[in-house]
């Protein structure tokens, strides 16, 4: 999953409409026993028990999303208490987009409240809803996307790991 949602974050808008489309497209295939991952970080506070679940919502554990400009060690924190910080505006946006929310919505769900000025770097929505739609693909054609997201992005493998595109929100329409 990491290596898909990797690969997948390197393709610009145009081209998650058109994975989102390929993977919709896909056939499938029911799952044999229901997915309870347990999380090792209990909630202690509301939006950090509303966070963790809409991360396990979108079929991710905390290790398996893909890295958004957040340490290891803050992903927990943020669905373990959500406490007053000044780095919230910024966890908000690196975790909107693989998530497929928008700003406004996500502060608003967050109680923390939003500027339009404030545009740091980001992936948009649209990145989340082809996480969404591929939840239930079986490892097969996870592969069969993520090759196509290399082929629509013209991704050159450098020989060394890459943590994150760029974002691609200042194509979005929902952003402009």
């Amino acid at each position: 999953m990491d290596r898909f949602s990797y690969r997948v974050s390197h393709c610009n808008h145009a081209q998650l409409v058109t994975l989102e489309a390929l993977v919709r497209s896909l056939p499938r295939i029911a799952a044999t026993e229901p997915a309870v991952r347990p999380e090792p970080f209990p909630a202690q506070t509301g939006f950090a028990a509303t966070l963790g679940t809409m991360i396990h919502n979108r079929g991710f554990g905390l290790r398996e999303l893909p890295f958004m400009g957040l340490s290891r060690s803050t992903l927990p924190s943020m669905v373990e208490s959500w406490e007053p910080s000044p780095h919230h505006w910024y966890q908000l946006c690196a975790i909107a987009g693989p998530l497929g929310w928008t700003l406004p919505d996500l502060f608003a769900v967050a109680d923390e409240p939003y500027s339009e000025e404030f545009r740091p770097v980001m992936h948009c929505h649209h990145l989340g809803r082809v996480f969404t739609a591929a939840v239930h693909l079986t490892t097969a054609q996870l592969i069969e996307t993520a090759t196509e997201a290399d082929r629509l992005s013209a991704r050159q493998d450098e020989g060394v790991w890459q943590p994150v595109s760029d974002g691609f929100a200042k194509e979005c329409p929902d952003l402009i």
